[in-house]
């Protein structure tokens, strides 16, 4: 017995533990048009309260099934009808409505159309829109003569505030400008400051034990997770509700208490983090650790090292706890732990001044390149770059070195050490070139056994402030820039100043007041001097750095279009190409001395006449001139490019001076042309072949009955001389006579296949009438099989264009309208076509009575291997090359419709075809 209640206790603590994990399910209706809280991306609900319902069913366990709205109003009404289980988020304005806590909190106002400029006054009569009722008692309440109308959504509201028809509209700021922005209008309306307050976003649900489920969930959140969502939408810091925080664990804080932390220093790696003269900690880092050690209030111990490898020993064998200022490597993560990285800085390239911009890192394959010994940037080189040569230098300084006697190629080191030390260490033959595409994420590096301390750093990294970040990085930037300060004009104006002081002393004794005067207005024109030589050099240094920006983002730009560029001196006789110029032709950049005569030797030599010509007209012009060409590389590989030229500096005499151009690579589209011929060929092909086997099958048709009539009067001649021995004259004459008119017949017969299948290609004028009956000639035999009546309304109109090509278009059209109408079970079938010409067009519509086709499927029939049959029965190019005769053979156009019409007082439905192509007048 006892066993048995065991079974059943087991069982019972089962299920209910299984329905304990089994997560709880709710619905949430939300308005599909209120970004950025909630709008539909790619079919997917959206949004900054979105996310919030996403983390709040995350943390709880639950699932959330979003529901489509529609419309603002229509979203809450299905809250209201107990269709759903909640709405998003609003403030709550009807009486059934049961709301949450506060979730956020936003801005509403007012908005006006820029172009209407009238004064506000509450008591003035508006016209003012809103979207859904919620704010509707508050602006009546506000506005009591003016009339409120309520939108569904934000399009028809904006359209009546952008057309004048509305005076105002109010809703959510936020909101309304997001809105504006992503649709052009925000330079078109204006925010108004009666009115703008904030209001509170609450949860609604029609059921307060729901409610009182959402709040206890949302307890769960934290202030960092809401803040995190919050900044992902709202960029403008001023309207972000939550702000930066974070909370720690009892355990954390009595891990914090309880110890003391030997944190390892460098002496100097400046201006990360160094000691100064004072024998204090100093640099960027440094005062960014002395913000995250105040916050959480350490206890630290200080332990300065000469090198880098000291202070990575020291986390090894757990002498020290902590280095604030290190980069997370593959070696590294195996004797210790790294936070969050808190500031980022690229690993830049100083080489020669005399070298190019790099632009990629693999230019410095196969070349030396220095670094510090253990410093990240050597451990990220070797993982990344194995095929770079590295030499190990014990500092900065040796490094810069190596690179200004040219024993080393380049130094690789972050950007702020490298500007400081090239500045500091007066190395005026180098240069920051480039950037190795790597960055130094610096982050806290701390022994493996202390786990909780890394949860700690990264909770309080990730509340720091990015205007104190960015603070303390432009306070070193400014020292940096300060250090490296030219006194030489300062000391000059000084010295000026101290002489017209000495001056103005020995002949101005008498007079104390003036000399008084005048040295004031010296000093002041001093220092306007020294505040103007700094702007200067401030302008000078940003103006390089937009430059080589420009230079940078022009060559990237060209790489990707495949767009090479140069510019020519008529007067010096110099052409200058761009990097990606070579590179079209073949070279590395400055491989060649660019020359007119080096651009000929590549030009083919069937084009090389045409681009001179080009280039002597282009010279003669102020216009832009293009011209295609073939280029015949190294390799005797061919390229197509097209040459774009023009003048832009003329002399006095009107002669030119500058040439600029483009050379622009058309190999690839020259490439996909040629294929789609090819494919169009082949199409071609196939329809005719296609048409073919109609063809033969109509042929099959037609020939069996006068066959059977030939060989039936041929077999009765020889039964009559067989069993008579003779043959009666007029059964003879009858005989003879039905076969000669069939013979004739099949005679017709070939000659119209063959007129249809050898076909002339030139135009010809003739009446459409007697070319659409050779092509129902052509069908006849089908159209008989089954049953099907052709129903003509032609008129004789004269046409000049290709026959051949117009029948066959008829042939595919008039096929598929007997293979509809013969899948139709139906006792009535016709083919209805007819002709009328109307603004010099012919306009043949060919329709059926076989139902139509398909809506979901009728803008697909022209393309090409679609089609409806099964695959025994149709190939899908007979339409799809229709199509193509038309616009491209014919000049005109093809369509497709479904048509209801009636006839014979019966109603019918079927496809409708209309060809319509240009008419010309016959020539008299």
């Amino acid at each position: 017995m006892p066993t048995i209640l065991r079974v059943f206790l087991l069982l019972f603590l089962l299920i209910n533990t299984i329905k304990a994990s089994t997560p709880k399910y709710f619905t949430v209706s939300y308005d599909p048009d209120f970004a950025p809280f909630s709008y539909l991306e790619k079919k997917e609900p959206e949004g900054l309260l979105i996310d919030y319902w996403k983390l709040w069913a995350k943390k709880n366990n639950y699932k959330i099934k979003f529901i489509n709205g529609k419309f603002w109003d229509n979203a809450i009404n299905l809250a209201k009808k107990g269709e759903v289980d909640f709405f998003l988020g609003t403030a709550p304005y009807e009486l059934w409505m049961k709301s949450s806590f506060t979730v956020y909190r936003t801005k509403t106002s007012l908005f006006i159309n820029k172009d209407l400029h009238r004064d506000f006054n509450f008591k003035t009569p508006y016209l003012i829109g809103i979207v859904g009722n919620d704010h509707k008692k508050l602006i009546s309440e506000k506005f009591p003569f003016s009339q409120i109308l309520v939108y569904k959504d934000y399009k028809l509201l904006f359209k009546d505030l952008l057309s004048k028809k509305l005076d105002l509209i109010f809703d959510d700021k936020v909101a309304i400008e997001f809105y504006a922005l992503r649709n052009n209008f925000f330079h078109k309306i204006n925010p108004l400051e009666p009115m703008q307050d904030y209001t509170s976003i609450k949860v609604i649900s029609k059921n307060k034990d729901l409610i009182e489920i959402f709040n206890e969930g949302f307890k769960k959140l934290t202030s960092e997770d809401l803040y995190d969502i919050e900044n992902s939408w709202i960029l403008d810091k001023n309207q972000q509700i939550y702000k930066k925080s974070f909370s720690l664990t009892p355990k954390e804080k009595d891990f914090i208490q309880n110890n003391v932390f030997k944190v390892s220093v460098s002496n100097d790696w400046r201006p990360v983090t160094f000691k100064n003269e004072k024998g204090e900690l100093d640099g960027m880092a440094s005062e960014i650790w002395e913000v995250i050690k105040s916050k959480l209030n350490l206890k630290c111990e200080y332990n300065f090292s000469d090198s880098f490898t000291q202070q990575l020993n020291s986390i090894k064998d757990k002498s020290n706890d902590i280095i604030f200022s290190s980069g997370e490597t593959k070696d590294r993560i195996k004797y210790s732990l790294f936070s969050k990285p808190y500031i980022e800085f690229p690993f830049s390239i100083v080489t020669l001044k005399d070298e190019n911009f790099i632009e990629n890192i693999d230019y410095l394959f196969n070349k030396k390149i220095a670094v510090v010994k253990n410093f990240t940037a050597q451990k990220l080189l070797k993982e990344n770059f194995p095929q770079i040569e590295l030499i190990i230098v014990k500092d900065v300084k040796e490094g810069l070195k190596k690179v200004s006697r040219g024993e080393a190629f380049a130094y690789v080191d972050i950007k702020p050490n490298l500007i400081y030390y090239i500045n500091k260490l007066k190395f005026n033959n180098l240069k920051i070139s480039g950037n190795t595409g790597l960055d130094y994420k610096i982050e806290i590096m701390i022994r493996d056994d202390y786990p909780q301390l890394q949860t700690i750093f990264n909770k309080v990294i990730s509340s720091l402030d990015e205007k104190e970040i960015s603070r303390i990085l432009n306070k070193w930037n400014n020292v940096q820039f300060e250090e490296n300060f030219d006194y030489t004009n300062f000391w000059i104006a000084i010295s000026i100043i101290f002489i017209i002081f000495l001056i103005l002393i020995y002949k101005n004794q008498l007079n104390v007041k003036r000399n008084i005067s005048l040295k004031q207005l010296v000093n002041e024109r001093t220092k306007e001097l020294r505040e103007l030589n700094e702007e200067l050099e401030k302008r000078v240094d940003r103006k390089t750095k937009e430059l080589i920006k420009a230079n940078y983002l022009l060559d990237e730009a060209q790489k990707i279009a495949r767009l090479g560029s140069f510019s020519y001196n008529t007067k010096t006789k110099t052409l200058q190409w761009s990097d990606e110029h070579f590179k079209i032709f073949g070279l590395y950049p400055n491989e060649i001395n660019p020359s007119l005569t080096a651009f000929l030797s590549f030009v083919h030599e069937d084009d090389r006449k045409r681009v001179k010509i080009h280039l002597y007209k282009a010279t003669k012009s102020d216009k832009r001139k293009a011209v295609e060409l073939r280029i015949e590389l190294r390799d005797n590989s061919i390229k197509y490019i097209q040459l774009t030229t023009k003048v832009t500096k003329f002399d006095s005499n009107n002669k030119p001076i500058v040439v600029i151009g483009t050379v622009f690579d058309l190999t690839k589209i020259k490439e996909l042309e040629l294929q789609k011929r090819e494919k169009d060929s082949m199409l071609a092909q196939q329809s005719k072949m296609a048409a073919l086997g109609e063809m033969l099958e109509n042929i099959a048709h037609q020939w069996r009955q006068p066959l059977s009539v030939i060989s039936t009067a041929s077999t009765g001649l020889q039964i009559q001389l067989e069993m008579n021995n003779e043959i009666s004259k007029e059964f003879l004459y009858k005989s003879v006579k039905s076969i000669n008119e069939h013979s004739q017949y099949l005679s017709k017969t070939i000659d119209d296949f063959r007129n249809f299948f050898n076909p002339r290609k030139e135009k010809a004028l003739f009446t459409i009438d007697s070319t659409i009956e050779k092509a129902l000639s052509l069908v006849s035999t089908r159209v008989k099989k089954y049953n099907i009546e052709i129903v003509k309304d032609l008129k004789d109109i004269k046409i000049e264009t290709i026959e051949s090509e117009l029948i066959q278009i008829l042939l595919n059209i008039l096929n598929n309208a007997i293979d509809a109408l013969n899948s139709k079970n139906q006792e009535k079938k016709y083919i209805f076509i007819s002709t009328i010409s109307k603004n010099n067009l012919l306009h043949i519509k060919i329709k059926d009575n076989a139902g139509g086709i398909p809506a979901k499927i009728i803008n697909r029939v022209f393309e090409p291997y679609f089609t409806t049959k099964h695959k025994s029965q149709g190939t899908g190019i007979g339409l799809y090359m229709s199509n193509e005769i038309v616009t491209k053979h014919l000049n005109g156009v093809l369509k497709v419709s479904n048509s209801s019409f009636t006839y014979n007082n019966d109603r019918y439905s079927g496809a409708l075809f209309t060809i319509s192509i240009p008419t010309q007048k016959a020539k008299v």
